[in-house]
Formats: structure tokens, C-alpha cells, sequence
């Protein structure tokens, strides 16, 4: 019996350790959103204070005053988010399923924060005086990657699919968050304003990944892979378009909404 007792306290304990993880790596991603939302918005204005992107939020906020203590919290932030999303490939999500599906999909999403962890790391270290950054602007690696794959037998195909089905998945997610809120099966709360800030930041992310997928498609169809680009480039195409500052100013509150409501499922969230 003690035998017993003193597993299920080691897997409770385990349960809890991985549940603080992940709100607090929820949390940093609102940061994050929230620094990345206030570049666009001065882009949309006119007069950007840095670039519209991660690694433009992440010298931001080194600029500013404690910034690079700030920033080492954050860099810590979106470790525990990579490494809560490695622990759900691993052992499920109490929340969002265990399926093999659901377990491939937070491992990838696990690879992705890992790297924009990566990149937070390089930043506080040359803030700190014992680096030198990150080089190369967002989209930078896009392109990179874009030219080899162009350079493939049937290269120009592949590029032209994945820009379509990132599209296509732009879609599905603004169908499934945006419209239908599902992102609510995960909290517990009866506040009416985390609806509208997941709707709006769903939305918003969708807008911005549909534009990358366009911008794919485009580096296909002109065999350029300078067309393609990340999170900044999508952000300054929106703005380069005839209302452009009209719809980059909203893309960039949906964005704000987004890290709002990400620092709100860390707090609601029924499990993590």
C-alpha cells in the first residue's frame, strides 16, 4: 500500500510539474504575440520601431529598460512551451487527446517553439554581451530553404503544394477557432471577452498564414524564392496591398488579441 501511494503521489507530482510548464510557456507566447502586435501596428502607422517579427519582438524587448532580464524570463518561457509540447507527444494531452495524430501534431509544434526558443537564447545572449544574435532578418530561412527546394525535380510542384496547403489549413483554422471557437473546449471559464480574444487572435494567425501560403505559391509560379518570406514578410505584403495599413492595423490587433488570449489559456486552461 505505501508502495502505491508513494506512485500515484510521484505521478501526480510529475502531472503538476508538466501542468506549470505549460501555463507558464502559454504566458511567454502572449508576450511574445503581444511585442510582435504592437511592431505591426507602428508598421501600419507608418513609423515601425523595429521589425514585425519574432526576432524583431526579441531585440525590442532587449532594448528596452531590465529588457535583457526580461528577455531571459521570456527565452525560459518558450522552452517550458517547447518542452511541454515534447512531454504531450510523449504522454498525451489531458486535454486536447493522445492519438497518434494529436501526439505527431505536438511534436511538431514542439520542434517549432524549440526554434523560436533557439532564437530568443541568441538574442539574450548577445544582449548580454557573450553573442551575436541571430543574423538574417525573418523569412530570411524561408527563402533559403524555398531556393533549395525550387532547385528539386518537381520543385516548383512541391513548393506550389505545401504554399497551398498552408492556405488550405489557414482556412480550416479560421473555420474552427475564428467561427466555431473550439479553442473554448480547452478553458474553464465563463468570462465573455476570452471568446472574442481567441476568435479574433484565430483569425488574425490565419489571415497571416494564408498570406505566407499565397507568397509560396507566387515564389512557384515565378520560379523566385525571394517571393517567399515568414511572419514579417506576410505582415509587410498586407501592408503593401490597396488598404493595406487599414488591414495590417487589424491583422495586428487580431495579434494582440491572440497574445491576450494566450496569457488567458495559461490562466483557464482545464489542464496542461
Amino acid at each position: 500500500m505505501p508502495t502505491l501511494v508513494h506512485t500515484q503521489s510521484s505521478v501526480a507530482g510529475a502531472h503538476s510539474w508538466k501542468d506549470r510548464l505549460g501555463r507558464l510557456g502559454l504566458t511567454g507566447r502572449g508576450v511574445l504575440y503581444a511585442v510582435i502586435a504592437f511592431l505591426a501596428l507602428q508598421l501600419a502607422l507608418g513609423s515601425p520601431d523595429g521589425q514585425a517579427s519574432r526576432q524583431g519582438a526579441f531585440a525590442w524587448i532587449a532594448s528596452q529598460p531590465l529588457g535583457k532580464f526580461l528577455l531571459v524570463i521570456l527565452t525560459i518561457a518558450l522552452l517550458a512551451l517547447a518542452v511541454w509540447r515534447f512531454l504531450d507527444a510523449a504522454f498525451g494531452d489531458p486535454v486536447e487527446g493522445d492519438d497518434t495524430t494529436d501526439r505527431i501534431r505536438f511534436a511538431a509544434k514542439g520542434a517549432v517553439y524549440l526554434v523560436i526558443a533557439g532564437s530568443a537564447f541568441s538574442m539574450t545572449r548577445a544582449s548580454w554581451g557573450s553573442g551575436s544574435g541571430s543574423s538574417g532578418g525573418d523569412g530570411s530561412s524561408q527563402k533559403k530553404a524555398t531556393a533549395v527546394v525550387l532547385d528539386w525535380p518537381m520543385g516548383t510542384w512541391i513548393v506550389g503544394l505545401a504554399g497551398l496547403g498552408m492556405v488550405a489549413y489557414a482556412i480550416y483554422m479560421f473555420k474552427r477557432h475564428a467561427i466555431d471557437a473550439k479553442f473554448m473546449e480547452r478553458l474553464s471559464t465563463d468570462a465573455d471577452v476570452v471568446p472574442a480574444l481567441g476568435r479574433a487572435g484565430y483569425g488574425a494567425r490565419a489571415v497571416v498564414w494564408a498570406t505566407v501560403g499565397v507568397l509560396l505559391v507566387k515564389a512557384a509560379i515565378d520560379y523566385d524564392p525571394n517571393q517567399a518570406g515568414g511572419l514579417s514578410t506576410a505582415l509587410q505584403n498586407l501592408a503593401s496591398t490597396t488598404f493595406g495599413p487599414w488591414l495590417l492595423g487589424l491583422v495586428a490587433i487580431g495579434l494582440m488579441a491572440f497574445g491576450a488570449f494566450s496569457v488567458a489559456e495559461g490562466h483557464y486552461r482545464r489542464a496542461a
